[in-house]
């Protein structure tokens, strides 16, 4: 009999966070829905995205000297292009859920938000939310980028699978979506001042050039380099290697699943260390904490 009950209440608690969870979903994608800068950017991006790639899909269709003279290598031109959405979308959904950490906590907003739904929730509705207003405008910008490049023939002259890589590519930013949307949000959880974030999230700012760096210029020219290929199963660098590594041939499938799933099994361990790290900062006011106290119990 206390067994039948401790399961129902657990369910019953499972379903109050799933509840809980889906509240913090629609409120994140109705603010930034109802943004009317968020919705005008986006579109901008999608028709300059769209102009760009059917401009640079006649121009390697139309001139071959051209990439002769300036030596491009167009499977290499496509994984640059996944990078490089790659990085902009992380940055970009990385800052927007970071600033909505920091101003909740800084207006006391938080304060009223945990009287009602559980940090874990919280946490969980802000992360996905976020993420999946990030994948729409960049399934809807990078749609555009595709279909221009299409349309003008582009894909013709790469011997790449565009299929696979775009699929590949959307599992890589998710993964990297959760990855550095969760240490951002750690380090965010230690500031209370908009002022104080720029230099809490630094040294992931940092890390994320460096990785740029690595796999645009470093790897392509290093595919068998074992060092960069170790560094590439790190769940922290995994969405910047594993693509470049794709797009070059440069990789078997079972490392591109290994690696996923080590990003996978990465993702629950961190998600426990910002919601520790939240519960222990969210109502501090004043100067930012340092890490060594924010993991320490709350008083």
């Amino acid at each position: 009999m206390n067994t039948a009950t401790l399961n129902i209440g657990t369910v019953s608690k499972s379903r109050q966070a799933l509840r809980e969870t889906g509240l913090v979903i629609r409120r994140e994608i109705l603010t930034r829905t109802a943004n009317r800068t968020i919705l005008v950017t986006t579109g901008l991006l999608t028709l300059g995205v769209g102009a760009a790639a059917s401009v640079g899909g006649w121009f390697l269709v139309n001139s071959p000297q051209g990439l002769d003279t300036f030596n491009l290598n167009p499977r290499m031109l496509f994984a640059t292009a996944m990078i490089c959405a790659l990085l902009t979308s992380l940055v970009y959904s990385s800052q927007s859920l970071t600033s909505g950490v920091v101003e909740e906590k800084s207006s006391r907003v938080v304060e009223i938000l945990l009287t009602k739904i559980g940090i874990g929730p919280l946490l969980a509705g802000k992360l996905l939310g976020i993420g999946l207003v990030t994948l729409a405008q960049l399934l809807v910008i990078g749609g555009a980028g595709v279909l221009g490049f299409t349309v003008m023939g582009g894909f013709s002259l790469i011997d790449i699978q565009v299929g696979p890589s775009l699929m590949w590519f959307m599992v890589w930013f998710l993964l990297g979506y959760a990855v550095f949307a969760l240490l951002n949000t750690a380090l965010a959880a230690t500031v209370a001042r908009q002022e104080d974030l720029a230099s809490a999230v630094m040294p992931l700012s940092v890390l994320q050039m460096v990785l740029l760096v690595i796999s645009l210029y470093v790897l392509p020219t290093h595919l068998d380099n074992a060092w960069l290929h170790a560094l590439s199963f790190v769940p922290l660098f995994s969405s910047y290697l594993m693509p470049i590594r794709f797009g070059l041939d440069g990789i078997e499938m079972w490392q591109m699943i290994a690696a996923a799933g080590l990003s996978l099994m990465a993702i629950p361990v961190l998600f426990w260390v910002a919601t520790l790290l939240y519960r222990n900062n969210a109502l501090r006011t004043g100067s930012r904490v340092s890490l060594r106290t924010s993991l320490s119990a709350a008083d």
